[in-house]
């Protein structure tokens, strides 16, 4: 629960005010909005990576700031859009900051949820293929399943997927899906994402500008409504057309 968060890196300059929400356990809550209106920023103080600076955040009741940040990160996975992979072995970057031994068949497990598994082994070194540093000897979307298998192994109660769709095409875009599908089953999500499309399933959206939430509800009661998700939707819904256009004119 966020109850009247406020939160700002100078007392001058607030990011976000007065945030109101209540999530329940296995909910998924998306966020949607112009850049820089503090999407980011909502779902970044709950690993406590920033400490907001009034109000309250509270899991199960029990405020964040009471519980150590080990604690609170070791429930939470977070999938980015630009993952950050290890110059080292696939498998070591799958099961990075998992805090067990794992045996290979969990991360085989993991890798095939992720729809990754079957190109590992493609690889010369299979599970052991040297990553270049960011993981350049993989594509993006390759990254990203890497990334999503990694979360999946360490099975948090929480997640959060920053755009985690955005930088792949659309091909990509429906294997990393079916993915994240899978790793948000049974678990409390946070959706920080541009696509409407990525979305429209969530139980709770919420539209932010300027650090406040200006729109509140699911897909089919802001899509019926005037405000800036409508226009988003409108707007995406008509590049999508012009595209299926201009495809089926070729």
């Amino acid at each position: 629960r966020y109850d009247g968060v406020s939160f700002g890196y100078t007392p001058e300059r607030p990011v976000l005010r007065d945030i109101e929400l209540s999530i329940r356990a296995g909910e998924t809550v998306a966020f949607v909005g112009p850049s820089g209106a503090g999407k980011t920023t909502i779902c970044s103080l709950l690993p406590r990576f920033y400490e907001y600076t009034s109000g309250k955040i509270t899991l199960d009741g029990i405020d964040i700031k009471d519980l150590p940040r080990e604690y609170l990160r070791q429930h939470i996975g977070i999938v980015e859009q630009e993952p950050f992979l290890f110059s080292r072995t696939i498998r070591d970057n799958i099961t990075f900051g998992v805090s067990r031994e794992v045996s290979d068949e969990e991360v085989y497990a993991a890798a095939r949820a992720a729809a990754i598994h079957d190109t590992i082994l493609t690889f010369p070194d299979g599970y052991k293929t040297l990553v270049g540093e960011r993981g350049v000897t993989l594509s993006g979307g390759q990254k990203q399943r890497v990334a999503i298998a990694r979360v999946l192994l360490k099975n948090p109660r929480i997640l959060i997927l920053d755009d985690a769709t955005s930088s792949v095409d659309m091909e990509t875009e429906a294997e990393i899906r079916t993915a994240l599908d899978n790793l948000m089953q049974s678990r409390t999500t946070f959706i920080i994402a541009h696509r409407v499309q990525s979305i429209m399933n969530a139980d709770q959206i919420l539209v932010l500008k300027d650090g406040r939430i200006v729109q509140h509800g699911t897909h089919d009661t802001l899509v019926d409504q005037p405000g800036i998700y409508r226009q988003i939707y409108d707007l995406q819904a008509r590049i999508e057309d012009e595209l299926e256009k201009e495809l089926a004119g070729d």
